[in-house]
């Protein structure tokens, strides 16, 4: 895989980035041997996932015609979400929340190789949220995905709080869990925001594109229907910011979750910001 040095983008994303971001700030450690970003793992804490809030990560929820998606604001105006969530190309019909907030949709951006893999798209906001001027934002760095393999990273969403069997229609599912007839499977929704720790293991198909997570873990966590589009997490405590290189893109809800890597879209969505 081709190797790339990690830019000093610490002082561009202070515009990006709940904590102050000074300007002149160090930049992010590098490995003086291969050049890669030195990143510290996530800490321990999206079936059965632990209860989290939207400020941990600026996570939003994303509506379309009844159904639902996960995303994350890279800026007060824009929504970093899954190319395969943004079906419709009428903006009217998205609507996004944040902690109870709504916002309408002007513009829809798709990664120009959403088709070919690179599951990732950009809601611009109507009205950008009323956020003070050092909110923080998760930093999407152009960096090589070899870099992240073994690293434990914090994965949120939406989505459906457990999954049960199989299905045709809701009586089929058991109290309190409901039909997918897209996937013919029964899910337990939610409206509550979760969380999952899990470790990154590389994608045989496409590891420039995607990157996979180790499911479930330890403690039976994997996302669901309604995750795609959720960020994964990766923080570098020594100086307190936050690092999006995943963002939620398929699975089969029982031992396979699939993440579109930052570096295939980071370049993009710098361009977009």
């Amino acid at each position: 895989m081709k190797k790339q040095i990690l830019p000093a983008l610490g002082s561009m994303f202070c515009a990006l980035s709940l904590v102050a971001c000074m300007t002149g700030e160090a930049p992010q450690d590098v490995d003086q041997a291969t050049g890669d970003e030195v990143v510290s793992e996530a800490e321990q804490a999206i079936k059965n996932g632990t209860p989290a809030t939207p400020g941990e990560a600026m996570i939003v929820r994303i509506f379309r015609n009844g159904r639902s998606c996960t995303g994350t604001l890279i800026s007060s105006s824009r929504v970093l979400t899954a190319a395969h969530c943004l079906a419709s190309s009428t903006p009217g019909d998205y609507t996004v929340t944040y902690s109870g907030a709504a916002r309408a949709v002007s513009q829809i951006l798709k990664h120009p190789s959403a088709s070919s893999g690179v599951d990732v798209g950009i809601l611009v906001l109507s009205t950008p949220f009323s956020f003070g001027p050092l909110t923080e934002y998760p930093q999407v760095d152009v960096a090589d995905t070899d870099g992240l393999i073994g690293r434990e990273v914090t994965c949120y969403g939406y989505g459906s709080e457990d999954v049960g069997g199989t299905c045709t229609t809701s009586a089929d599912c058991a109290t309190g869990f409901t039909c997918n007839t897209d996937r013919d499977r029964c899910f337990k929704p939610t409206t509550t925001l979760r969380k999952g720790d899990f470790t990154i293991i590389s994608d045989p198909d496409n590891d420039d594109i995607w990157f996979q997570l180790d499911v479930p873990n330890a403690s039976g966590q994997i996302p669901l229907p309604g995750d795609s589009g959720g960020p994964c997490i990766l923080e570098n405590t020594s100086f307190g910011t936050q690092h999006l290189v995943g963002v939620t893109s398929a699975g089969d809800h029982i031992n396979f979750s699939r993440c579109a890597s930052r570096e295939a879209f980071a370049s993009w969505v710098l361009a977009n910001d």
